[in-house]
């Protein structure tokens, strides 16, 4: 048996170092610990990876993202026989969870979504580095409640798809707004801001969907602010089967989450999975849905 070596008194390197000699270069805006953390974010970091000051304490970790994209094709896969994955990254940033579903053979599009277009431009960038094709990747920047209210039952509504946004290529990707919307959507991933830095001090097991998760209304009115648990009834009545992920705080009280999957009609099963990274517990993904195994190492 490999030997185990007590972690207690671990102590991190000083200025972000984190045994490579590299110290932080952006003291100012990246804290040091998500800098020595760099390359669990995106193991190609080191290519040219970028990232503005939020994506850094927000973005999933390689590790993490990849797993998810994982369980969410094999749920697909039981309800669905000879076809591939359309998801929707409602909160897509700079990328970790889009790179991770469009790597994979059986999704054939991911459609990222993000208010910010400069966020999508540095996904479609960190994409290019992981070399995801072109046409496995559809940027759109919009508010993720008007794209899901655009669907139901897993089906395209027509007069929801028109807007004004310019559509441009970058790094090879189309960059655009609801007017690229596909015809239908299969599997739903959600990560909404959970609020800042600050959510570990709502205290263990007291972070819930509902006061918790505040997504702002858009500047036009027509959008107007949501919490966690609107957004997971916007994604159950977007989909024809409710394959739904949902990645949250670590805090995260398990019975809030299953109070909104019952308002949001979901009967199925709830799965809380703890994201443990190099033996630390990170955050959950709640899965909601048809009942899948999980996959093997």
């Amino acid at each position: 048996k490999p030997k185990k070596y007590p972690v207690q008194n671990y102590k991190p390197l000083p200025n972000g170092d984190c045994g490579d000699g590299i110290v932080n270069p952006y003291p100012s805006k990246v804290e040091d610990k998500f800098w020595a953390q760099r390359r669990r974010l995106f193991s190609r970091f080191d290519e040219g990876i970028q990232l503005d000051s939020e994506s850094w304490f927000s973005v999933t970790p390689e590790a993490i993202a990849i797993h998810i994209a994982e369980r969410l094709a094999q749920q697909f896969s039981v309800t669905t026989a000879n076809e591939n994955m359309i998801v929707l990254d409602a909160f897509c940033g700079c990328g970790g969870n889009a790179i991770a579903f469009g790597s994979r053979p059986d999704v054939s599009l991911v459609v990222c979504v993000d208010t910010d277009r400069s966020k999508l431009r540095l996904a479609a960038q960190n994409a290019s580095i992981y070399g995801v094709p072109s046409h496995k990747l559809l940027f759109l920047e919009a508010d993720a409640c008007k794209v899901m209210t655009a669907y139901r039952d897993g089906k395209r509504i027509s007069s929801t798809v028109i807007d004004g946004s310019g559509v441009e290529d970058f790094c090879g990707y189309r960059v655009g707004g609801l007017s690229l919307l596909p015809e239908q959507m299969h599997a739903i991933f959600l990560s909404p801001p959970w609020g800042g830095m600050d959510y570990e001090n709502i205290g263990p097991r007291n972070y819930n969907l509902a006061t918790c998760i505040k997504v702002g209304a858009d500047k036009g009115g027509e959008c107007k602010q949501s919490n966690g648990e609107d957004i997971l009834v916007m994604a159950v009545s977007a989909l024809q089967n409710p394959i739904v992920a949902y990645f949250l705080p670590r805090n995260t009280n398990g019975v809030s989450v299953s109070r909104s999957a019952l308002k949001s009609g979901i009967r199925g099963e709830i799965e809380m999975e703890q994201n443990v990274l190099n033996g630390k517990f990170k955050t959950i993904t709640a899965y909601f849905g048809v009942k899948t195994n999980q996959p093997k190492d």
